[in-house]
Formats: C-alpha cells, sequence, structure tokens
C-alpha cells in the first residue's frame, strides 16, 4: 500500500507539472438523466427545446460534454417514443458521448445487486444501437445517487461487474446542489414568474463558482495541486438557459474543457477508494475518507441560500413531479 500510494505520488507530481507548464485549469462537464431531467411536466415540444438550446451552449464553446441516459426517460405511457430517442440523436450529431445512467435510476444502496446488474444492462439498449449506428460503443457508467455500494463486498462485485462489461466508472469531483436551484427555476416558470427564474439563474452561477472554488480548495489539502475535475449537472431547463453563462465564467477564470477520458488520465483518479458509506459523495472526499484525513478539510462547502429553499418547498404542493 505504502508503495502504491509513492508511485501515485510521483505520478500526480508528474502531472501537476505539465499543468502548471500549460497554466490551465482543467475540468470535464457530464450532464446526468438525459434525454430530460425535469421536476415538472413538460410535452415533447419543450424538451426538444431544452435539449436544443443546452447543446448550442455546449457546441457553441467547443466543450467534449458526455450524457448520462437513463433509458427509462425514454419512454412514455411505457413504450419507447422515437421522439426522444432523437434526442439523444441530437447529442451524438453534436459530436458529444454518451453514457450509462442505469434503466431506471435504481438506488445500489436500496436495490439487489442482481437486479440492480439487470437494470444496468437494461440501461444501454438503445444507447448502444445509436452508438454503434456511428461505430462506437458505451464506455462510462454513472453510479445514480452516487451511492456505490454500502459494502465493499458489494462495491467490489459491482465494479468487477462493469469492468467484465466494458465499463469505467464516472466519478465525480464537483457535486453540487444545482438540482435544488433547477426544481425553483421549473417551478417559477411553471408560475409564470420569469423575473423570479432569472433571479434563480443568476443566483444558479454564483453558487456554482462558490462550488468551483471550494473543491479547487479541497483538491490542493489533498493532492497539494489543482487535478482535472469532473462537474455533475443534469440536463435540465436551468442549464439549457443558464449554463452558458457558467461555462463563460468559468473560462474567465483560467478553465479548459476537457473530456472524461482525459480528466481521468490525471493520476488522482487512481487513488484508492473504500469508501462505502451512505451518502453520495464527491470522490474527493472519498480519497479522503480512504486516507483517513481530518474531517475538518470538509467545512466550508458553500450551502444553497435558504430562500431556494424556501421557493422549492413553498411550491411543492401545487405541483406533481413528472421524474
Amino acid at each position: 500500500f505504502l508503495y502504491s500510494v509513492f508511485l501515485l505520488s510521483l505520478l500526480c507530481a508528474a502531472f501537476a507539472s505539465r499543468g502548471e507548464a500549460a497554466g490551465q485549469r482543467l475540468v470535464a462537464i457530464t450532464f446526468d438523466d438525459l434525454p430530460v431531467a425535469t421536476s415538472v411536466h413538460k410535452d415533447e415540444v419543450m424538451r426538444r427545446k431544452i435539449t436544443l438550446r443546452l447543446l448550442q451552449s455546449i457546441v457553441e464553446r467547443e466543450i467534449p460534454a458526455i450524457g448520462f441516459v437513463n433509458e427509462r426517460g425514454l419512454r412514455l405511457d411505457n413504450v419507447t417514443d422515437e421522439r426522444r430517442v432523437d434526442l439523444l440523436r441530437l447529442w451524438l450529431a453534436a459530436g458529444l458521448e454518451l453514457g450509462n445512467h442505469s434503466f431506471s435510476h435504481f438506488d445500489l444502496h436500496r436495490t439487489g445487486l442482481d437486479e440492480f446488474k439487470a437494470d444496468v444492462i437494461r440501461g444501454q439498449e438503445v444507447t448502444s444501437e445509436l452508438l454503434a449506428e456511428r461505430g462506437q460503443t458505451i464506455r462510462y457508467f454513472r453510479h445514480p445517487f452516487l451511492h456505490t455500494g454500502i459494502s465493499l463486498d458489494t462495491k467490489r462485485d459491482f465494479e468487477e461487474f462493469l469492468t467484465q462489461n466494458g465499463y469505467q466508472v464516472a466519478p465525480v469531483t464537483i457535486d453540487n446542489s444545482e438540482w435544488i436551484y433547477a426544481r425553483a427555476y421549473d417551478l417559477a416558470l411553471q408560475a409564470g414568474e420569469t423575473e423570479l427564474a432569472a433571479q434563480v439563474g443568476s443566483e444558479y452561477v454564483t453558487y456554482m463558482l462558490e462550488m468551483f472554488e471550494f473543491y479547487e480548495g479541497q483538491s490542493i489539502l489533498l493532492f497539494e495541486r489543482n487535478i482535472a475535475q469532473v462537474l455533475l449537472l443534469h440536463a435540465n431547463e436551468l442549464n439549457s438557459a443558464w449554463f452558458g453563462k457558467l461555462a463563460d465564467k468559468l473560462d474567465e477564470k483560467g478553465y479548459t474543457f476537457i473530456s472524461l477520458a482525459e480528466a481521468l488520465q490525471d493520476p488522482a483518479y487512481q487513488s484508492p477508494d473504500s469508501y462505502t458509506g451512505p451518502g453520495g459523495i464527491t470522490w474527493l472526499h472519498r480519497w479522503a475518507i480512504t486516507r483517513k484525513v481530518d474531517p475538518a478539510m470538509f467545512s466550508g462547502e458553500p450551502e444553497t441560500p435558504e430562500y431556494i429553499l424556501k421557493l422549492t418547498e413553498l411550491r411543492e404542493h401545487n405541483y406533481a413531479t413528472d421524474q
């Protein structure tokens, strides 16, 4: 183990030197819950508009993003809807990659391992066909809820299953509460409160920049450098309108957008990970827990403003959630 840590430190030093020479901060952008993540009902026309607007923001900035698909979301009245499959085709036509996020978005901590594995296989059927048409295959799996197993045996068994099926785990280093902002944004728009929605969007960008600063600090505490980060977002209406603004701010901060494959070349991602806690936490914190780092390291994470939380609560009883 000590030799592995020593070797990893040498690799990290070499990677850090290369990054410092380039003078760049690196981040891979990942979107979960394709084709569209929404907390309120949106018809097929609106889902297409959300997708096109989000893709425009990504493509205009030449960001090599990846989208993780829940194939359950391709169904309408329990039948695969070609209009929703077409949304995945739009991602591929934009030159972007697709990954597997399971069929049903089951929770590994609440689902039997065999059932969960079967859901992963079920979740690749349509996506695999679309990729095969382009001579591609699915490379990455993103755990729903970032739950990777509450026992080491389950965790290792599932990781071996993924390897046997040609998958690599898609980790996350910059986790966040974007989904709360997305809920507030959805509800504001549904209520016709466009000014409030704009306020939520602006607050979201500010919050995300604070999260980047926090996780940069976590990276430096753990690795004494800025590692290549992986950001988790969702393919929702909030990001269709505001991701471009966030990306521009990150560009101003000196970030270069890289692919997930490029990010995973950072030796930090070879760090030991024996975390089996109940939370779906960032890999930075998994590595820290595995190293038995002082928990004080985790303090100071930016919180979602109270008024954003209240926006979701005040309207919660008025609208049904449409996953």
